[in-house]
């Protein structure tokens, strides 16, 4: 019981402990500081007959200080009319090597290749993203595919060797839908220091006291962007991020019978350790694709999270005034459209390339080139000389002349597929058993892009 003010009675032997009224106040104080820190929540129940749960702040987006440089570069990609990359990301591990008893696991990121894929995903569609990174999925369907088991809930019609169709539920393959990549972005997080830089003080007197320090760590990350095609390392990055943190705070130890009570009050913030890595990262993709780009993405580079790029099209211009009435210009000649279809024709019963012939595959090559990662169908045909199976044959051979004539122009094999059909689809129609150069011919069709082939 308190029996005099400044004084408690422990009731054990008549003894008195004096205990001061100013740590009961320190003691108070601290309790109500304790209180006061702790985050304030909100309680709900998604059934009247569940116990309250803890609803703590809303989703948010996953926003660093960088965003504004992001949008700054993608908008730079833009007005330049630079070609759209294909970039893709390897694996970004974390090379750190650091394992943590007290968290129970790594204190790094094992997702680093997840934080640069977001980073390229917020320069928009100023870039193209290929998934690399995992693709079992995908690998998956295309066994499928290959084996016929792969539908689209549509029926397809699909030609045999002897010019015959028959509908399937399957979706036929002939290759070229996955697009290659530019560039692959790999790399890792390789350091991870403590202490860089720490300091404070703490000290107790009669079991009350305070403390206040300070203390920093250190992350680094080393990326690089490649040529897919020669596998050149065309720019290397190396960052590194400081996170800061400091921690104050007071205590205060009585003794109650025999109960010890420890109040500790005070407040202890660092710098998110895993945002300091995905900040680090970003600023290394914005340097990689400015690489790739040919961007100087220094003067873009802001912490602040708002875009320093003025507005796309800049302040409107001055009214000039009107000119004076000129004769009207004359009209622009046409553009001409350049040709999608091309057609090589043989002598009869042969499968040789004339010069002609030559002539016209170089042209549908150099075309085919100027639309980039176009894909080539051919069609084999003959005249109606010569007995059904035999012509069937003969426009395969004149199939396979034309692909190996575009090869060694420099068309990829795997962007070529071939159909023959023999006598059953002529240019022009004849009797049977005649002989029409016209018919005897293999066309060469350019699809656009990804167009698939069926």
């Amino acid at each position: 019981m308190l029996g005099h003010p400044g004084r408690y009675s422990e009731g054990q032997e008549g003894d008195t402990v004096i205990v001061s009224w100013s740590k009961k106040i320190v003691t108070y104080c601290a309790i109500v500081s304790l209180t006061g820190c702790m985050a304030s929540v909100d309680h709900y129940k998604r059934n009247p007959d569940e116990a309250p749960t803890i609803q703590g702040p809303p989703v948010t987006d996953n926003t660093t200080p960088l965003e504004g440089s992001f949008q700054c570069m993608a908008q730079k990609i833009r007005e330049s009319g630079h070609k759209k990359l294909r970039i893709a990301v390897g694996t970004i591990k974390d090379y750190t090597g650091k394992f943590s008893e007290a968290e129970g696991g790594n204190p790094i990121t094992q997702g680093g290749s997840l934080m640069v894929m977001s980073a390229l995903g917020k320069l928009g569609d100023s870039v193209r993203m290929q998934e690399r990174f995992d693709t079992q999925v995908t690998e998956l369907e295309l066994r499928y595919l290959d084996r016929r088991y792969l539908g689209d809930g549509a029926v397809h019609e699909v030609r045999g060797k002897t010019g015959s169709s028959q509908k399937v539920p399957w979706k036929p393959y002939y290759g070229g839908t996955i697009i290659e990549s530019d560039y692959f972005i790999v790399g890792g997080i390789t350091e991870l220091n403590y202490n860089v830089h720490s300091g404070g003080i703490e000290a107790t007197v009669d079991g009350i006291g305070g403390k206040g320090r300070v203390f920093t760590v250190n992350v680094a990350v080393d990326l690089r962007i490649v040529d897919t095609s020669s596998l050149e390392v065309i720019k290397t990055v190396s960052l590194q991020k400081q996170i800061t943190g400091y921690e104050v705070g007071a205590n205060v130890f009585s003794f109650f019978k025999n109960t010890l009570v420890d109040v500790n009050a005070g407040l202890k913030s660092q710098e998110p350790l895993q945002l300091g890595v995905r900040t680090t990262l970003e600023l290394g993709v914005l340097e990689l694709v400015g690489a790739v780009t040919g961007i100087d993405e220094k003067p873009l580079v802001n912490f602040d999270g708002v875009n320093p790029c003025p507005p796309a099209g800049g302040a409107p211009a001055a009214v000039a005034p009107e000119p004076v009435a000129e004769a009207p210009p004359p009209p622009a000649e046409p553009e001409v459209k350049k040709p999608t279809n091309f057609t090589v024709y043989f002598a009869t019963g042969s499968a040789e390339l004339t010069e002609e012939a030559k002539k016209t595959i170089h042209e549908a090559a150099v075309a085919a080139k100027e639309g980039q990662a176009a894909n080539l169908l051919l069609e084999g045909h003959t005249d109606t000389q010569g007995g059904e199976l035999y012509n069937l044959d003969l426009s395969r051979r004149r199939a396979v002349v034309v692909q190996g004539a575009l090869v060694s122009e420099g068309i990829p094999k795997n962007r070529i597929s071939l159909v023959w059909y023999g006598e059953s689809q002529p240019a022009v129609n004849t009797g049977d058993n005649v002989n029409e150069p016209l018919n005897r011919r293999v066309v060469i069709q350019i699809l656009e892009d990804t167009a698939l082939l069926k």
